[in-house]
């Protein structure tokens, strides 16, 4: 994980409200037997058998960097604003804890660090979990720049048993590029302003990783005999922006405008790019997104 800025940030927080909510729902299940019916008139309800997500999101500032180099620096003075992630982790915090979305997890906790989530992880001795560890980078691309989330996704199932088993995939999502070049930063400043380009790329990007982990999440409790074979790049005509991609890649996920492919031998990482304009963004015979595939 790259290192941050130390600096103390609105994203903070929300992580310490989003704490408060999980030690809330804690505290409110400790006291459920004793607001409980009389035995005479309470129906026993079968246990909560849906997965756990343990969500570590980026800390700190949107840092500048290049691909495949580890050295990040701050933005251009010019590209900065009072928001220093581009509000990027509040939007996905906000997404994934909205009640009224009914997302496929039984209890979303936030971590601050990959060991605080190993430590959670423990706590759920049986049950199954998705853990996702979030990053974010702005890609300088020479007179571009990519908004870059990348994003350590385990399956863990049985946890803490003999029978636990992990599944990891990496998965890397990237925004169109916008032209902007780090030593003439006053020059394309625009699209740096509150509420310009990259931060409305910030807040979509939020709301597509939030419906990706649903995706992912449900199909946790999907046993293996059930889970389709999705269609490949090829048979949905898909062009997407993407030098690795090849038309015999499997289509994990369909969004409009957005494609996430599963390249690479198995179990291979994840990519979520945009698609071509004149591509289509619907499958043949109607409007479903494909379900995930392994």
């Amino acid at each position: 994980m790259r290192s941050r800025s130390s600096s103390v940030s609105p994203t903070l927080g929300l992580l310490r409200q989003a704490g408060s909510i999980v030690g809330v729902l804690i505290l409110a299940a400790g006291f459920g037997p004793a607001l409980a019916a009389s035995p005479e008139t309470a129906i026993e309800l079968s246990p909560d058998a849906r997965p756990v997500l343990i969500l570590v999101p980026p800390q700190g500032e949107l840092l500048l960097g290049r691909r495949g180099a580890r050295r990040r620096v701050p933005l251009p003075s010019a590209w900065q604003t009072s928001e220093a992630d581009r509000g990027f982790t509040q939007a996905l915090l906000m997404q994934l804890s909205h009640v009224a979305a009914n997302w496929p997890w039984r209890t979303l906790i936030v971590s601050s660090s990959g060991p605080e989530s190993a430590s959670q992880l423990q706590t759920l001795g049986g049950q199954s979990a998705v853990v996702a560890v979030v990053q974010d980078e702005l890609l300088d691309l020479a007179g571009k720049v990519q908004f870059h989330v990348h994003m350590e996704l385990t399956t863990v199932r049985e946890i803490a048993s003999r029978h636990e088993r992990r599944v990891q995939t990496h998965v890397d999502y990237v925004a169109a590029a916008l032209a902007a070049d780090s030593a003439a930063p006053r020059r394309n400043a625009a699209a740096f302003a509150p509420n310009g380009a990259l931060d409305e790329q910030a807040g979509t990007a939020a709301t597509d990783l939030s419906q990706f982990l649903a995706l992912i999440v449900a199909r946790v409790s999907v046993p293996a005999s059930l889970q389709p074979r999705n269609s490949t790049l090829g048979g949905l005509g898909l062009h997407p922006n993407c030098a690795e991609c090849r038309a015999s890649d499997r289509v994990v996920y369909l969004q409009p405008g957005r494609v996430w492919v599963r390249v690479g031998r198995p179990p291979g990482s994840i990519l979520a790019v945009p698609l071509k304009q004149t591509s289509r963004t619907a499958t043949p015979g109607g409007h479903t997104a494909p379900t995930p595939n392994r």
